[in-house]
């Protein structure tokens, strides 16, 4: 099993309803998305797509602010995602739900021969740690045809060292999630076959030790090793990493790629 799934997998108490309400509702704030489905409807009237696939979509929300921000006659948008609580909480009848892997999914799935297709993402390239990111790029890559665009909003850090702290307290946390730089994102992504139109920034996700316990299943224990390891390892870093009395809290800092396929 590919370490999105076993992520997915693992996480999956928290899927459905109740992620909605999870990391103080980052993922269905329309205020929160407001840079990244504006750097997506940009690229609709660009490329003009038959179809927008949001990949690793979970229960929705991105799609159904599209629609909430434009109507989109003559578009089919389409939720792919490996977890069926996740999909079954996306009920708007205009978008299709397919299960399926970002690791694996094929164009033939989603657009006819002679269809234009958009991929969009947010927040799933992490998951695919930090060996395999290259080969999936290159599969998202070859779902495209050329000048196709991906338009993906990426945790990445601006400092090496901010980087590094996120990946040894994921490390601490037992998952393969990885985190890179700005400059490794961009050079993996020219590497992979796609041509960067426009980086912006995106709102950061605030991540208290409380919601990471829920989510990774993490003993008191653990939470209090972590905060202590990597505060002595890397000191305290604002807006990155600080102590929270008994816990911790870690920010994950985005940004938004629009790629198109050369």
């Amino acid at each position: 099993m590919a370490s999105e799934e076993d992520s997915v997998k693992r996480e999956m108490k928290i899927h459905g309803q109740r992620w909605g309400s999870f990391h103080h509702r980052y993922f269905s704030d329309p205020e929160v998305a407001e840079p990244l489905t504006a750097a997506i409807l940009s690229s609709v009237d660009a490329a003009r797509p038959d179809v927008i696939a949001d990949l690793g979509g979970g229960t929705g929300f991105l799609l159904r602010e599209l629609l909430r921000r434009r109507p989109l006659p003559g578009v089919r948008l389409v939720d792919v995602d490996v977890s069926d609580r996740q999909l079954s909480a996306c009920k708007d009848e205009r978008i299709e739900r397919l299960f399926a892997s970002a690791a694996t999914f094929a164009r033939r799935d989603l657009v006819a021969e002679d269809g234009r297709l958009l991929l969009v993402a947010r927040s799933i390239l992490h998951y695919f740690g930090n060996s395999d990111l290259l080969p999936h790029l290159r599969h998202l890559r070859g779902q495209l045809d050329e000048g196709e665009r991906f338009v993906h909003q990426s945790a990445c850090f601006e400092d090496s060292g901010d980087a590094a702290c996120l990946n040894r307290v994921y490390e601490m946390m037992g998952t393969e999630k990885w985190y890179f730089t700005i400059d490794d994102l961009e050079a993996a992504l020219g590497e992979a076959g796609f041509s960067l139109c426009e980086v912006r920034p995106a709102p950061p996700l605030r991540l208290d030790s409380c919601d990471l316990a829920e989510r990774y299943g993490l003993g008191a224990d653990l939470v209090a090793s972590i905060r202590e390891g990597a505060g002595r390892e890397f000191g305290e870093r604002p807006e990155v990493f600080i102590s929270t009395g008994e816990g911790f809290t870690a920010w994950l800092h985005y940004s938004i790629f629009t790629c198109r396929a050369v």
